[in-house]
């Protein structure tokens, strides 16, 4: 039934038709102004998955909080370990006019929503192979990409200085997994708030 019932919130998202201010956004589109959103949905964000989101952290520090022209604004997300929990907080990211992308892992459930929403997905891990399965990607394209790039020199240095312990895999994750959306922001240039152009970026 909970994947029922998330087929049906996608097909709602996919059609865009009598769209009401809290069904979120739907097919890509425009952040109005300067300042877009990325969110990290993981799981246990506060522990578990901490040193992934002070990595994002850090590499959002070290471009000075912008891409290109854009301010960006960082909201941090607890996915959960179930359907439900991944549902609720992928809808709460796609309810945010100010959206531009996302860093969550590849989900049956984060996949089809993104892709409907039309929003960007880097995703650090998870099952690619949903990424390229027509029924998981309700827009007919692709909006997920894998981890990109590699940590700066340094980096393991100004992580320690920044968060008071030594970095491990999952903290150089999430800096990758940033940096590589804010290069994506970036390259967009002055459309770099267009969410399709953003996806064309990193994809």
């Amino acid at each position: 039934m909970r994947r029922v019932a998330l087929l049906a919130a996608v097909a709602a998202l996919a059609a865009g038709c009598g769209q009401a201010k809290d069904e979120g956004i739907s097919g890509g589109g425009k952040v109005i102004g300067r300042t877009v959103t990325v969110y990290s949905l993981t799981a246990d964000p506060g522990d578990t998955n901490r040193s992934f989101v002070d990595g994002e952290k850090l590499a959002l520090s070290d471009a000075g909080g912008k891409a290109g022209d854009f301010a960006i604004n960082f909201t941090s997300l607890d996915l959960g370990t179930d359907e439900d929990a991944q549902a609720e907080a992928t809808r709460r990211a796609i309810n945010d006019p100010q959206v531009i992308a996302a860093i969550a892992d590849a989900t049956r459930v984060t996949i089809p929503l993104f892709n409907a929403a039309g929003i960007l997905q880097v995703a650090p891990s998870g099952d690619m192979s949903l990424t390229s399965n027509p029924n998981e990607l309700p827009s007919g394209k692709s909006t997920v990409g894998g981890l990109e790039g590699a940590v700066p020199a340094g980096f393991a240095e100004r992580y320690e200085a920044a968060f008071d312990r030594a970095p491990d895999q999952n903290a150089e994750n999430g800096y990758r997994a940033m940096a590589a959306t804010l290069a994506a922001i970036k390259t967009a240039g002055a459309a770099g708030n267009d969410r399709t152009r953003v996806i064309d970026s990193y994809l």
